[in-house]
């Protein structure tokens, strides 16, 4: 074998062992710590899971096991704070309540979302007791100074002697008279040409020519057949055309006085004399010496002042029942009074001030009350003692009115009242107060809003008692027994 033949064999023999070697790097070497790392995220995910799980038995499936003493106060403005001793709330710092008998049985928080819907308020509230839909309210004197809230003392007084209604001079609605023409004519002389002149019935206000007019009187003398001065050329048998010529004049409006002196002179008048149909005094003109005048138009407006309408604005319907007395009007400004005679107490009220029209008539030959005067109408009617409250104490959302009580230790109350007339900005109360007891006065409508916030949050029980009989005053506070 020569050399060359040995050569490949050697090189065949080392090719195995270089391809080798790359073959064993390629292997895969294990990180150090690697599985360590593994085993702790999984002892992690374990104990998340752990921790998840004990919590929802914790705060869910687990119930808490009962206390050995249930708690016995609460918050008014937080039912959810329930402590066993007394103090305050550690949110609002308001002094804790007594929790009421009738919730003792269920010891949780009676949230707004479980509490019923707030009943509405019966429109046959007893008077007396306190409104359905309020609450009690307690206030510290911080609270109550910095809301404003104010009291006054129901008093009695000596209610009556006299009332005073605001009141204004009106014309009467059938002192108002228009004169007009009655055919198309115009203005040939005028006698009255301003306002504020006083006219008697009958007088000549100025002088219109009509054409059709004049064609009427012209008619009439024919049927007389006055064709001369001499009255005596008149036909027989022309009666009925006069007659008929003589009506058609007074349907234009021309007067019998006038139509007779024309029979008389026997000579058609080109202008005739336009008469005042009443007496009063003129208003309104618009007759212009020259001016053409149809039907339409309003030559004079006359108003009769002789007897004026006086309207007393009443602001309680209830006083309205008291207008029959003998009753008065007093200009503004002095003078001596006026003596009124009921006319009529109008069915309804007015829109905007709300108040009662009540009309009386009064006597004015003289001219001194004049329409737009204002004044006072002074009623008399007896004297009798009533229970009189400031206006702003009485509260009305349209059912039943009431008032806020005070109960004393910075407690309030509302009960429902029964009203009566307002006298000068009292209210009086006829019935569910008595003299002494004392009502808020000022801030009424923040206690009330107050009193249903905490009606709607404090627990109570469906179907609770009903209150107490009429007339007889009882303490409804949470912290009553």
């Amino acid at each position: 074998m020569t050399k060359q033949d040995e050569k490949p064999e050697e090189m065949e023999s080392a090719e195995p062992a270089v391809s080798a070697e790359p073959a064993v790097s390629a292997e895969p070497r294990e990180v150090p710590g690697l599985r360590a790392m593994a085993i702790v995220r999984w002892c992690m995910l374990v104990a998340v899971a752990l921790l998840a799980a004990g919590t929802w038995w914790t705060l869910v499936l687990r119930s808490e096991p009962p206390s050995a003493e249930e708690p016995r106060f609460y918050c008014p403005m937080h039912p959810q704070i329930r402590l066993h001793d007394p103090g305050t709330c550690p949110i609002c710092g308001m002094r804790l309540e007594p929790i009421p008998e009738e919730d003792h049985h269920d010891g949780s928080a009676t949230t707004s979302s479980e509490t019923a819907e707030e009943p509405p308020m019966a429109m046959d509230a007893h008077v007396g007791e306190p409104p359905p839909d309020t609450a009690p309210v307690m206030l510290t004197t911080e609270r109550r100074q910095l809301s404003g809230i104010s009291t006054a003392v129901v008093r009695e007084i000596v209610f009556g002697g006299e009332l005073r209604w605001p009141a204004s001079v009106e014309a009467r609605d059938g002192a108002r008279a228009e004169v007009r023409l009655r055919s198309d004519g115009f203005v040939e002389r005028t006698r009255i040409t301003e306002t504020g002149a006083h006219v008697r019935r009958g007088e000549i206000l100025a002088w219109v020519y009509s054409p059709e007019v004049l064609r009427a009187e012209q008619e009439l003398l024919t049927a007389r057949g006055w064709t001369s001065a001499d009255p005596a050329a008149a036909p027989a048998g022309t009666s009925a055309a006069e007659a008929g010529a003589r009506r058609r004049l007074e349907l234009l409006g021309v007067s019998p006085v006038e139509i007779d002196a024309i029979v008389r002179e026997g000579v058609a008048r080109r202008a005739l004399p336009l008469r005042a149909p009443s007496g009063g005094t003129v208003t309104a003109y618009a007759a212009v010496v020259g001016a053409f005048a149809s039907p339409a138009d309003v030559l004079y407006e006359i108003v009769d002042f002789a007897r004026v309408r006086v309207v007393a604005s009443v602001l309680s319907v209830d006083e309205a029942g008291d207008v029959g007395g003998l009753a008065r009007f007093v200009p503004q400004g002095g003078g001596a009074p006026i003596a009124l005679t009921l006319e009529l107490v109008e069915p309804t009220v007015e829109g905007a001030s709300r108040a009662a029209r009540v009309r009386y008539l009064a006597a004015n030959p003289e001219g001194s009350l004049r329409p737009g005067s204002i004044g006072e109408v002074v009623v008399e009617r007896s004297a009798r003692t009533a229970l009189v409250v400031p206006r702003d104490a009485v509260i009305d959302r349209g059912r039943a009115p009431y008032v806020f009580v005070e109960a004393g230790d910075g407690h309030f109350e509302a009960r429902v009242v029964e009203v009566g007339a307002l006298v000068r900005g009292d209210r009086e109360i006829r019935q569910g107060l008595q003299v002494g007891e004392r009502v808020v006065a000022r801030g009424a409508f923040v206690l009330d809003s107050e009193s249903r916030l905490q009606a709607a949050l404090a627990p109570r029980r469906e179907g609770s008692e009903a209150a107490a009989p009429t007339g007889e005053h009882h303490h409804t506070s949470p912290g009553a027994p």
